[in-house]
């Protein structure tokens, strides 16, 4: 059993060539096993993003502040995200994620099992795509349901 705190938590500027400037991310539980269950935080300034990429297992995002966006590849609108919004991202499915054009945005990732490969920047005629008019999270079938 393991045990992660706020007190001691440092914040640093996420990986160049992974996410635009303007975003930092908390390490709070680390692999125990290579690839294994890991979480962190991320906080990001307005208009930041990540780089497009795919898990090996699946990823669970929580919303915690401000507004953000998630696209998945094949799709120029994104999906509005907002405190309190789950995301299930499954195995192999290539997305983004980032803040609103306005605002600041801050989300927990905890990533189930494997590796992260990143697929390069997402360009700005993408982010401006995903953010322009972005569909809300909930959809049929249930809170935070969108059809694969």
């Amino acid at each position: 059993m393991r045990f992660a705190s706020e007190d001691g938590a440092k914040a640093t500027p996420a990986a160049a060539g992974r996410f635009t400037e303007g975003v930092h991310e908390t390490r709070f539980l680390e692999a125990v096993r290579e690839n294994g269950l890991r979480a962190q935080r991320f906080s990001y300034a307005p208009s930041a993003r990540s780089g497009w990429h795919v898990h090996d297992g699946e990823q669970a995002l929580y919303i915690l502040h401000g507004r953000g966006v998630i696209a998945r590849e094949g799709e120029t609108e994104g999906v509005a995200l907002g405190p309190g919004d789950w995301v299930h991202v499954e195995p192999g499915e290539k997305h983004w994620h980032g803040a609103a054009p306005d605002a600041t945005f801050v989300h927990l990732a905890v990533t189930a099992s494997g590796a992260t490969h990143w697929h390069g920047p997402v360009t700005d005629e993408e982010y401006a795509s995903a953010t322009e008019a972005p569909r809300p999270a909930a959809r049929e079938g249930g809170p935070g349901h969108l059809p694969g």
